[in-house]
């Protein structure tokens, strides 16, 4: 018997499609829904999650896919199904009404609501049986349709007090001490050293997750304070993570979470948000410590991301899903028969000793790590001495044969049903990407990692931004459509961007748009009265509640970002409007982050930033010259996060008044360094520019002038 589509079926969204054919008579968000729920006075059920979600696909195998169980949904409620990535504002405001509710959250999420949107129970995943204290599935349902019948007054008086207290999470006053110093610097790090795990890096202990805002603190803290403590600890973070099961040895890139304390195992899917800030962070490390793994790592990210999550439109796709059609992981693991079958079928000479190295690299036992007696593969420093004692190889010769086998096992498991792959175009987790790709091209100097980063945003600039009709920045594209209307975090991450981009190519042409979405940002995002960033435009209508948040979950937050990237530009451009915006953001959830700084890091990061001796530096003369190449290589070298770049291009001064008076013509080159508002006398070598890069230089080489 043929299966019946749902109204499910003229949406674009991968996860949605994925319902399409469910019994459950699912609703996208919308009118009609809501509609349907008035007339017909009846509950809606919002099922959340998304593609790549292991336990959204579990909970639709069990429930939406079982007929009885559809039945009860469709008879008693307005059944609602909601991609988290398309409606992330949807997401939040639900995510903390089932978090207030029972003090906890995740996907799927399942929420109850009355026909005016408002929540009255929730909770995630709910089982067809009953099982380890959980009610079943059907018996929930039933027991909530009983209730609204029964008691439907008393219901929706709970939920208007739910309301209430949603929208009360998102308004707080100051409180004395509240106002932001230095002084929450040491609070946070006090907090993240407590909560370190010495013994395999990263914080607290099961399920471990990346948390790459707190690194990028760490190594500013490093930086502040001049102590080897933070530095170590964001070290053993980014070296157990790169050594651990969460990393993918052989495609590159980073798996969502660990599930235990080891980062061994873990939860497969691959989400491009990871990566981008992943490759950042690594990016970032070994500018500070030039160790060659950090770079290796970020490569390796970014090689993952041009094979398999690029377009053929350059941007890039969402996730990779958890599970793929031989189980979660399948596609990952090994044992040692494939191994042996990989470096084989390259017709590599001597293969059998390959395949030993390969196995004592990875890690691959006959007993295995994982299920069925396979292997999650790992490394670690301590077999690579162990192999070249074993069989007698070289350094160099080892690193050479372990990538011939790496690449053979790459080219065997491309070979392997793949997980599906979410292929929407997301314009805030391309701005992260964008930004990776660009800080790459500038420490690591690799061409193709620029063309990415302009590839994308030139699509997603001409593609989802509707300037000329009014309607702004969009938040997803796929299959030639754009959709819904961009939050705060597509405008922040996108500016964030753009600016990595305007410093790794000179392209003034990125920073005016950077400049042209911030005020875009402000005008239709910021709450012009208390200070910060709604999540969503002033035009938004199909919301109980306008969210303001701050804080930073496995992405930093918007509002963080939006600050630090205002912060960026203002040094830049000299707008005055974008430095109080990003004050008067800080100001507003200085409460917040006085009182829980790690759970805020990000806005530390910014504040970081605003406060930190700033370091402008104008590069002037022939682009392609001996000299000024040397001295562009000078700046990328450096560690420096408190520092803006601009290139002194003719007839770009309007936009950047940093390069008034410094354009340079012929083939000469100079290079303009100022500090805390004093600029020192021009820089005519590279090693003039180490020296006026000092910051502890002597003041006398200090020549004031009027900015």
């Amino acid at each position: 018997m043929d299966k019946k589509p749902n109204h499910l079926i003229h949406e674009k969204s991968p996860y949605l499609l994925e319902h399409a054919y469910n019994p459950v008579n699912w609703y996208s968000w919308g009118q009609e829904a809501f509609d349907a729920s008035k007339k017909e006075n009846k509950p809606i059920f919002l099922s959340i999650g998304y593609s790549s979600c292991h336990w959204c696909h579990v909970m639709a195998r069990e429930s939406f896919e079982d007929d009885d169980i559809s039945r009860i949904l469709n008879e008693n409620f307005i059944p609602i199904k909601v991609d988290r990535e398309a409606r992330p504002d949807v997401d939040e405001i639900y995510m903390k009404a089932v978090i207030s509710m029972t003090g906890s959250g995740g996907w799927p999420l399942s929420v109850f609501l009355t026909p005016e949107l408002k929540p009255f129970y929730g909770g995630t995943y709910f089982p067809p049986v009953p099982r380890g204290g959980m009610p079943s599935f059907p018996q929930l349902l039933m027991g909530i349709s009983r209730a609204w019948k029964s008691d439907q007054e008393k219901i929706v008086e709970s939920s208007k007090q739910l309301e209430q207290s949603i929208k009360n999470s998102y308004t707080f006053a100051p409180k004395n001490g509240s106002k932001l110093n230095e002084a929450v610097f040491d609070k946070s790090y006090a907090s993240l050293s407590s909560a370190f795990d010495e013994d395999y890096g990263g914080f607290g202990f099961s399920p471990k997750f990346p948390t790459p805002s707190n690194l990028f603190f760490l190594f500013r803290y490093y930086l502040r304070n001049k102590t080897q403590a933070p530095l170590i600890m964001a070290e053993k973070t980014l070296e157990s993570m790169a050594n651990g099961g969460i990393c993918d040895h052989i495609g590159g890139g980073f798996h969502r979470y660990s599930v235990d304390r080891q980062w061994l195992v873990p939860h497969f899917e691959k989400m491009l948000y990871d990566n981008a800030l992943l490759c950042l962070g690594y990016t970032e490390a070994y500018q500070l410590t030039k160790k060659p793994n950090y770079l290796r790592v970020a490569e390796q990210i970014l090689e993952w991301t041009i094979r398999e999550m690029t377009a053929p439109s350059g941007a890039f796709f969402s996730a990779l899903d958890a599970d793929s059609p031989e189980g979660e992981g399948a596609f990952y693991v090994w044992d040692r028969s494939e191994v042996s079958q990989a470096v084989g079928l390259k017709n590599i000479p001597n293969s059998g000793r390959l395949v030993d190295i390969l196995c004592d690299y990875y890690g691959v036992t006959d007993q295995g790590n994982f299920e069925d007696g396979r292997t999650i593969l790992t490394r670690s420093a301590d077999r690579i001495a162990e192999i070249e004692k074993k069989f007698s190889i070289s350094k160099s010769e080892l690193s050479t044969e372990l990538e011939r086998g790496r690449l053979a096992m790459l080219n065997y498991r491309s070979n392997r049903p793949r997980p599906k792959t979410d292929d929407k175009v997301l314009v805030s987790w391309n701005g992260l990407m964008i930004a990776a790709f660009a800080r790459a091209h500038e420490v690591f100097g690799v061409d193709t990692y620029l063309l990415s980063a302009k590839t994308a945003a030139d699509f997603i600039l001409e593609k989802m931004w509707q300037r000329e009709s009014g309607n702004g920045l969009k938040h997803w594209f796929r299959e030639g459509l754009v959709m819904d209307m961009g939050t705060l975090e597509d405008y922040a991450f996108l500016i964030f961007g753009l600016i990595e981009l305007y410093e790794a190519s000179f392209d003034a042409g990125y920073l005016s748009k950077a400049v042209d979405l911030a005020k875009e940002m402000i005008s239709s995002f910021e709450d012009a009265r208390q200070g910060g960033f709604f999540m969503t435009d002033d035009k938004t209508r199909d919301l109980i509640v306008r969210p303001k948040d701050a804080y930073d979950g496995a992405l930093p937050s918007g509002n963080a970002v939006a600050v630090l990237s205002l912060l960026r530009l203002a040094r830049l451009t000299g707008n005055e409007e974008f430095r109080q915006s990003a004050e008067k953001s800080l100001d507003a959830f200085s409460p917040l982050i006085v009182e829980r700084p790690t759970s805020y890091v990000f806005s530390l990061v910014a504040f970081d930033y605003l406060i930190s001796k700033s370091q402008e530096i104008v590069l002037a003369g022939l682009r392609s010259s001996k000299e000024f190449l040397s001295m562009l290589q000078v700046v990328r070298n450096e560690f420096s996060p408190h520092s803006v770049l601009a290139y002194a291009e003719p007839g770009r001064e309007a936009l950047i008044p940093l390069i008034e008076g410094r354009i340079l013509e012929g083939n000469g080159a100079k290079a303009y360094v100022c500090t805390d508002y004093t600029c020192k006398l021009p820089s005519n070598t590279s090693e003039e520019l180490k020296a006026a890069l000092d910051t502890n230089s002597e003041r006398e080489k200090l020549t004031s002038i009027d900015r």
